[in-house]
């Protein structure tokens, strides 16, 4: 179940989730978005099967007939609607509900850092004050610290909060702040989700199949659940990151009409 489950959303990702973050790009082809998207999309399926062949600790994907179908239909959908209401039109319309849902998840941590905070002030009392200690306590800041750097990434980056080194870029134009953003997205951000995507897997797989928990005898028996935060957080990235790409996309277009 749990192996079946893994492959539905690699299914998703590789059909749905990966083509769609081509669409800011393929927006920028006057006239010719469905054709430019579907070789950037095709573009990236070779170039990620020849980065896992060549790399050592990835494996090639398996290409069974699921995985085709559903990479088949997700790319003639997508395909369709490009074709029906252009490539543009279609990340603009995807890039307002995606934009509120980072936000929205980067608003609840908010949360996250209180709890933490209210447990780690209860630690310090509990312990110099009445002498106690309860290891999942402890773990628990530690869950909680994580939780909140992962679900806020997303976040961070939309709302250009999180740590810029730039020598050039503050005193740069708008269209070339679009333009970096843009590169930036597509040859850094990206690739750097999808890889890592790719290889947290069988990472949280093999945690989830042993329901993996902490060393410690009193400790919390959910390490496979913070697991599980790593390719959440890498998906609120990459959403991040197509709406700032939506973003740069309309700048760069506004500056050739």
């Amino acid at each position: 179940m749990l192996t079946l489950f893994g492959d539905m959303l690699n299914w998703i990702a590789a059909g749905v989730f990966f083509p769609l973050m081509m669409l800011p790009l393929a927006s920028l082809a006057r006239g010719r978005g469905t054709i430019v998207w579907l070789l950037l999309v095709a573009g990236i399926i070779a170039a990620s099967t020849a980065f896992a062949i060549l790399a050592v600790d990835l494996n090639p994907p398996k290409w069974t007939a699921e995985l085709i179908a559903v990479m088949a239909l997700g790319v003639i959908a997508i395909a369709a609607a490009i074709q029906s209401v252009g490539a543009r039109a279609l990340a603009e319309r995807l890039s307002a509900p995606i934009e509120k849902l980072v936000r929205l998840v980067g608003r609840a941590t908010l949360y996250l850092v209180m709890a933490m905070a209210a447990v780690q002030f209860g630690i310090v009392i509990l312990r110099y004050v009445f002498g106690l200690n309860f290891i999942a306590m402890q773990e628990s800041v530690t869950y909680l610290h994580g939780a909140v750097f992962l679900l806020a990434g997303g976040y961070a980056l939309i709302t250009d909060d999180h740590v810029r080194v730039d020598i050039f870029y503050r005193e740069a134009s708008p269209h070339q702040k679009a333009f970096v953003d843009l590169a930036g997205t597509y040859l850094l951000l990206f690739p750097f989700c999808f890889v890592a995507l790719w290889a947290a897997g069988p990472y949280v797989g093999n945690s989830w199949g042993v329901h993996e928990g902490s060393m410690e005898q009193s400790g919390i028996k959910g390490v496979y659940l913070l697991k599980s935060l790593i390719p959440i957080y890498l998906t609120l990235l990459a959403l991040a990151g197509f709406v700032n790409a939506t973003c740069a996309a309309e700048t760069l277009k506004s500056r050739n009409v």
